[in-house]
C-alpha cells in the first residue's frame, strides 16, 4: 500500500502547471465460522438494505424511472423491481439451490465500505470485523464507472436453509453522493458458481439510477454552465444520473481510466469526509483532518481556484480537483492505475486551466 505524500503531492501537482502548455476468474471463498440468519425475501426492505442504517425512511431512495443498462447473464430470471431495487434476478441451480441477485442505489445516508461489510457479515451471523482487517477482506474491480469494492463473505446462517443461504458475494461503487450496491445471496456452492456472470454484470452496469434526480437536461436553461478544452486523447462518453460529464481514454490500453465531473449544490461535503471517501475507493485507509489538510494542494485554473489530492493505493490512483462557486460544487476526478495516470497528470492540469464558468 503506497501514499504520495503531503510534501511530494504537492511539489509533483503544482509542477503541472508549469509544463508547455501552460502558455494528463479468481473465485477465493472466505470462510468464517459463524452464528446464522435466514435469507431475506427477495423483494423485501430488509433484502434491498445493504447498510447498517436504522430505518429506511432515513436514506434517500427513488423507484426506478428505467431499466438498468447491462448485460443480463444466462439463466438469471428478472423479477419485478421495487422502490428499494433497481434491478432484481433469481438464479436456480440443482436440488433446489436458489441465488438472489439485487442493485441499490442509496446517497450519503449509506454507511461507508466497513459500514456495510459488517452489516453482512451480521446478516449471515458473523462478528464485525476492524478496519485493519477490512484490508484483507476487500478486493477491486476495475470497470467503466470506476474502482469497484468487491467482497465475498461464507457461513452458514442459524436456522438458515443451505439450498438458500450460506454466501454474499457483493459489490460497491462509491461515487460522489451516493453508492450503488450490487448483491448476490444465496446458496454457496451456486454463488460460487455465478461469480464470475455476477463481476461481469457489475463491469456492464454503467449508469445504475441515481438516488436523486441530479440529472439536468443537456438543453435546460437550469443546468449550470461550464466550459473546457478537452485534452488531446480523451473523448466524450455519455453522462449518467449522477454524473455531469464524463471521458474516457483513446487508445488499445488495456489500462482503464475513468475521468468524471460531478457537481452537486451546497458544499458538497467536507474535504475531509470526500478525501477519505476517494482513498477507500482506492483501498486505503481514513486519515485524520489534519493530515488530509496538509495533503490538498491549491490549484489556479482558468477561471477558478481548485484544491486538488494525488492518492495512491495498492492497487489504483486517485487525481481529484474540486471548486466550490455560486452555490455549487464541482468535483472533477481521475481514477485508474498508478502508470497510466501519471502520463494523464498533465493533461489533467490542462484540463482544468481550460475550465470557464
Amino acid at each position: 500500500m503506497r501514499s504520495v505524500g503531503p510534501r511530494a503531492g504537492s511539489i509533483l501537482l503544482a509542477a503541472l502547471l508549469c509544463l508547455p502548455g501552460c502558455d494528463k476468474g479468481d473465485d477465493q471463498i472466505k470462510v468464517y465460522r459463524v452464528a446464522k440468519a435466514p435469507l431475506e425475501a427477495a423483494a423485501s426492505v430488509d433484502a434491498a438494505m445493504p447498510t447498517n442504517a436504522s430505518s429506511p425512511s432515513s436514506l434517500p431512495v427513488m423507484a426506478p424511472l428505467a431499466p438498468v443498462r447491462g448485460a443480463t447473464p444466462p439463466g438469471w430470471e428478472p423479477q419485478p423491481a421495487s422502490q428499494m431495487r433497481q434491478a432484481s434476478f433469481l438464479v436456480r441451480g440443482e436440488k433446489g439451490a436458489v441465488a438472489d441477485i439485487s442493485l441499490v442505489t442509496l446517497g450519503a445516508a449509506a454507511g461507508n465500505v466497513l459500514d456495510n461489510v459488517n452489516r453482512w457479515l451480521s446478516q449471515l451471523g458473523q462478528p464485525a470485523i476492524t478496519p485493519e482487517k477490512l484490508a484483507d477482506t476487500v478486493q477491486h474491480l476495475s470497470t467503466a464507472r470506476g474502482d469497484v469494492v468487491v467482497v465475498d463473505l461464507s457461513g452458514a446462517p442459524e436456522k438458515g436453509d443451505a439450498a438458500k443461504d450460506g454466501r454474499i458475494v457483493a459489490a460497491m461503487a462509491i461515487e460522489e453522493g451516493g453508492t450503488a450496491f450490487f448483491k448476490m445471496r444465496g446458496n454457496p456452492a451456486l454463488v460460487g458458481a455465478e461469480k464470475a456472470n455476477f463481476l461481469k454484470w457489475v463491469s456492464s452496469v454503467r449508469d445504475a439510477p441515481s438516488v436523486a434526480n441530479t440529472t439536468i437536461p443537456e438543453k435546460s436553461p437550469g443546468r449550470p454552465q461550464v466550459k473546457w478544452d478537452i485534452p488531446e486523447g480523451w473523448s466524450p462518453a455519455p453522462p449518467s444520473a449522477m454524473r455531469y460529464a464524463s471521458f474516457t481514454v483513446n487508445g488499445d490500453s488495456t489500462d482503464k481510466i475513468d475521468i468524471s465531473v460531478v457537481t452537486f449544490p451546497g458544499d458538497g461535503g467536507s474535504d475531509a469526509e470526500n478525501i477519505n471517501r476517494w482513498r477507500q475507493q482506492i483501498g486505503l485507509p481514513a486519515a485524520d483532518a489534519a493530515t488530509l489538510k496538509a495533503a490538498i494542494v491549491p490549484l489556479k485554473g482558468g477561471g477558478a481556484e481548485f484544491s486538488s489530492v494525488d492518492l495512491s493505493g495498492p492497487t489504483a490512483r486517485v487525481l481529484a480537483a474540486w471548486t466550490r462557486r455560486d452555490e455549487r460544487t464541482w468535483f472533477f476526478k481521475l481514477t485508474g492505475p498508478t502508470a497510466a495516470l501519471e502520463k494523464e497528470k498533465p493533461k489533467f492540469a490542462k484540463f482544468l486551466q481550460s475550465i470557464r464558468f
